[in-house]
């Protein structure tokens, strides 16, 4: 009897396999699959118990059966309960006996006290839970079913002898298999719900690395064994070493300025004296940098040596760059701002000295007049000589000021340039070569021609300077298209539409490029004292900013500069194109 009583309890044991396997992949009161499964797994247990019973003398068998039957339907509904109950049905009618018919009878009638149960329970907000409850009553109502064996059992002597004699048996091992079998079940359904809760987080986890772009690693002291996941190759560029690498593989991608301060910092992690917090850059297979920061806590074991690190990296390269591009932003307001300043500035002082010069001017030909001194004379030329220069030195600061006073028309840029190349050779020693590429069909622009052939001068003369006497001046028109996404359109800040550039380009030294921003600013030269005010490329700047337009240089030393004027087309001119 005991080897039966251990048989039956290991073979309900085996119910476990069937809810954990179902209760890890699906909801089962939704899911006709699923209950179906069950079904077939109660109904096994079910057929193996009833096939290994203990018969008692008057031939009556007591096993485990109301179990898997009335848990099948607590669990998984009416369905799995008849599908339990017709293998049990099948088993018992195999083994056979006196009482056959009413034995597989019962079945059914747990399968029914099983679905009431489930019935009952799906007014709770947990209708397949497995509590003490539901276990208690289908204990009960496996009794009662059993008790109704009586109304079928023939004849009615043999009836009362088993209602007396069996009937109490069956009673206690109904308690003990639904019990067991209850027990069991709830923890294969607590198990699988961890698994799912474990599933579920690290999905979270997964999905919450990939949307901040995190990449974890570890590292083993002992062996030199680092493993990076998916993200962490990608942000380190070790595509190549899905399954694993080594301390070398990682410094041999860190830039050489960060690692050995980076490998510094890692070393008194270990040693425990200081965090690992450290920001770095990696040097990637196709030659790009990437910034990334670092995390990792150090595991020891007893005695505190190190025996494993975890880390996280997090890309800061967009950051990084956001944070380049708003100090850039913040210079070039900086700029602005500084030069308006001066440009404030320096107009009301021009026209306070042009003012002054006037007085001047006025008093020498006053002077002119009255003498006929041929010495004195002499003088009152220089003087006069003095002044013009005084007056064209107030012109350019007005022009760099903005508040020149400008007489624009629509010109033609190449007629401007091919009327200007005969002051040119007069102004150019023979030992420069001046070379025109005038595009064909350049729009016609809206500026001052006095102005633009200023601007012409001021920069042909820079040119002469740069070359030293001797090389190549290439003067070039184009016309130019400006859109939003086009970086003179953000940088310099003018309207999107149509240009004409006007390029002049040497083959001089070039300018260095620690001062190649300071170009344009008001007396700034690198001339030597007293052949250059500094006031040349301010007065173009002025111009062009005044008249709509822009300028930008480029340059490289011992290879040369170009300066390019971005002038506004005529809207005259557009509107005759486009009609």
């Amino acid at each position: 009897m005991v080897v039966q009583i251990l048989q039956n309890a290991a073979l309900i044991s085996f119910v476990a396999f069937g809810v954990y396997w179902v209760w890890q992949r699906t909801e089962v009161p939704e899911n006709r699959l699923g209950q179906i499964v069950l079904g077939v797994n109660f109904g096994l247990v079910a057929f193996l118990v009833t096939a290994t019973p203990i018969v008692t003398d008057d031939g009556a068998t007591i096993d485990a059966r109301a179990g898997p039957v009335i848990l099948s339907g607590i669990v998984a509904g009416p369905i799995a309960a008849l599908i339990a109950a017709a293998f049990g049905a099948i088993a018992r009618a195999f083994v056979g006996g006196t009482f056959a018919f009413s034995g597989s009878l019962v079945y059914f009638l747990y399968a029914a006290a099983a679905t009431a149960i489930w019935a009952y329970g799906r007014r709770s907000a947990e209708p397949n839970r497995v509590n003490a409850w539901r276990v208690g009553a289908g204990g009960v109502a496996s009794i009662v079913a059993a008790s109704l064996m009586f109304l079928v059992i023939q004849p009615r002597e043999t009836a009362a002898l088993w209602l007396v004699n069996d009937l109490p048996l069956i009673g206690i091992a109904n308690l003990f298999s639904v019990a067991l079998a209850g027990s069991i079940c709830a923890i294969a359904i607590a198990a699988a719900e961890r698994k799912n809760e474990l599933k579920s987080a690290l999905e979270t986890l997964k999905l919450a690395k990939s949307a901040g772009g995190i990449g974890i690693w570890t590292y083993d002291p002992k062996t030199d064994r680092a493993d990076w996941d998916e993200t962490n190759r990608d942000l380190h560029g070790l595509e190549d070493f899905e399954g694993g690498g080594n301390y070398a593989d990682w410094q041999a991608i860190v830039h050489p300025a960060d690692l050995s301060r980076v490998k510094n910092e890692f070393k008194d992690a270990l040693a425990g004296t200081a965090d690992f917090d450290t920001t770095y850059r990696v040097q990637l297979p196709d030659g790009s940098i990437r910034h990334l920061r670092g995390n990792a806590v150090v595991i020891r074991d007893g005695s505190s040596m190190p025996v494993r690190v975890v880390g996280a990296n997090v890309d800061l390269t967009p950051l990084v760059e956001m944070d380049s591009a708003l100090v850039e932003a913040r210079d070039i307001a900086s700029q602005a701002q500084k030069l308006e300043a001066i440009g404030e500035l320096t107009g009301g002082v021009a026209h306070d000295f042009n003012n002054i010069l006037s007085v001047v001017l006025g008093n020498i030909e006053l002077a002119r007049d009255r003498t006929e001194d041929a010495d004195l004379l002499e003088c009152l030329d220089q003087a006069e000589a003095a002044t013009a220069r005084g007056s064209d030195l107030t012109r350019n600061m007005l022009a760099f000021a903005r508040k020149a006073e400008l007489n624009p028309t629509v010109l033609d840029v190449n007629t401007v340039v091919l009327d200007a190349k005969s002051w040119m050779l007069r102004t150019l020693p023979e030992s420069i070569e001046i070379d025109l590429a005038l595009g064909p069909g350049t729009w016609p622009v809206y500026a001052d021609k006095s102005g633009l052939e200023t601007c012409l001068l001021n920069l042909l003369l820079n040119a002469k300077d740069s070359m030293s006497g001797a090389g190549k001046v290439t003067i070039e028109t184009s016309n130019l298209e400006v859109r939003p996404e086009d970086e003179i359109a953000k940088q310099d800040e003018i309207p999107t539409g149509r240009y004409t550039m006007l390029a002049i380009s040497d083959n001089g030294d070039g300018i260095a490029p620690e001062v190649l921003d300071q170009v344009f600013d008001p007396f700034f030269t690198t001339k030597e004292v007293g052949k250059g005010s500094g006031l040349g490329l301010s007065m173009v700047l002025g111009f062009m900013r005044q008249s709509g337009g822009a300028v930008r240089v480029y340059s490289e030393l011992n290879i040369g500069t170009s300066f390019k004027l971005s002038i506004p087309a005529s809207s005259a001119n557009l509107i005759q194109d486009e009609a």
